[in-house]
């Protein structure tokens, strides 16, 4: 069930848990291509999970703190945005991790990764997000 403005809060409403795929996709930023997207709503939840594929030059190597230059990656659709800034991390294929920050834009940004790794061409960097719909 979607929600409203103007509709009332009862029992049934929050009690429904008939999830609502989410057919919008996410749109990669340059270098970048999806490979899997899927995304749901239920119970005032939204999930969704996110396999993006690196097209471009690869990325150089994070610094021995795991320092990187921000890296823009994606940008989420409207139905998937959370209300503020929210930070997870991102596996790189499972040989490395790191953090990715998404803002309430949609905008997913690489923010820092394992020690000296790097993310080349054809590597795969996945994460999923999970938070209350408002």
């Amino acid at each position: 069930m979607l929600w409203s403005p103007g509709m009332r809060i009862t029992d049934a409403r929050l009690n429904d848990f008939t999830p609502i795929p989410l057919t919008s996709t996410t749109t990669p930023a340059s270098g970048f291509t999806v490979s899997t997207f899927s995304g749901r709503r239920a119970g005032g939840v939204t999930e969704w999970t996110l396999i993006l594929i690196r097209s471009g030059a690869s990325l150089g190597a994070a610094d021995s703190a795991g320092n990187i230059s921000d890296i823009a990656c994606a940008t989420l659709p409207p139905d998937c945005r959370p209300a503020d800034m929210y930070v997870t991390s991102f596996d790189k294929g499972g040989t490395a991790s790191g953090s990715v920050r998404i803002l309430p834009s949609g905008v997913c940004t690489l923010t820092s990764m394992d020690p000296t790794s790097s993310i080349a061409t054809g590597a795969s960097v996945n994460f999923a997000g999970t938070f209350a719909t408002g």
